[in-house]
This record gives structure tokens, sequence and C-alpha cells, in this order.
């Protein structure tokens, strides 16, 4: 079963993204900022991350700069974000990103982006 991240301040967006991605089938892991993120990432080795970009202690784009770092860089990471403006996404992808995901998405999107990653991983 394919593990998933889900890094997210939002407590009911991140359990309601989790039940769903359970749903269709995969192991769902969460963290509540950044830094929690990190240290999940060292634990669990997901196969993909979601993470949101606006969030206290590491936001985003902190957890994207010590994550291209780590011995775990390779595994794909796709961002959620409020943030619609061009520089923002331009950023994200310049740290290594996937995918610059902007709320509010659909489900389907969500999961056409988590399986894109997942086979060519």
């Amino acid at each position: 079963m394919k593990k998933i991240l889900i890094i997210d301040d939002e407590v009911n967006l991140r359990e309601t993204i989790a039940e769903m991605l359970i749903y269709v089938g995969y192991e769902v892991f969460l963290a509540q900022d950044g830094a929690e993120g990190l240290q999940k990432t060292k634990e669990i080795i997901p196969d993909v991350i979601i993470c949101d970009v606006m969030m206290p202690n590491t936001d985003g784009y902190g957890f994207m700069e010590q994550h291209i770092i780590s011995e775990y860089a390779h595994i794909p990471v796709l961002l959620l974000s409020a943030k619609v403006e061009q520089k923002d996404e331009e950023y994200g992808l310049s740290l290594g990103v996937k995918a610059y995901i902007r709320k509010p998405f659909t489900f389907k999107e969500l999961v056409g982006k988590i399986e894109l990653y997942l086979s060519t991983s």
C-alpha cells in the first residue's frame, strides 16, 4: 500500500483529505507543520508528501528548503496553497516541488497529481 504524508495545520482539511485518500486505498500519515512533517518523513518514508504552504513554525517553503537537502529529497512533494500569485508558485517550483495546487481544489485533481508522481517514482 502506498504511503502518503499530509502536512497541514488546518485540522478539518487535513482530516478530510486523509479520509478520502484512505477510502481510495492509500495509507495516510498526518503532520501539523513542516517541522513535524520532516520528522514523520524520516519515520515512515512516504511515497508522496502533500504539504500546505502557510503554517506556523515551519511553513511549506521552510519544509521544502530542508527536504531538498535531506536523504529523502527523492520523495515527491505536492504543495497546497491559497496563495494565487505566480511568484508564489514559481518559488515553490524552484524549491523542487512537483506540483503547486491552488486552493480550492478538487479531490479528483489532487488524486490525479498523486497518481502521476507515484507512477514516475
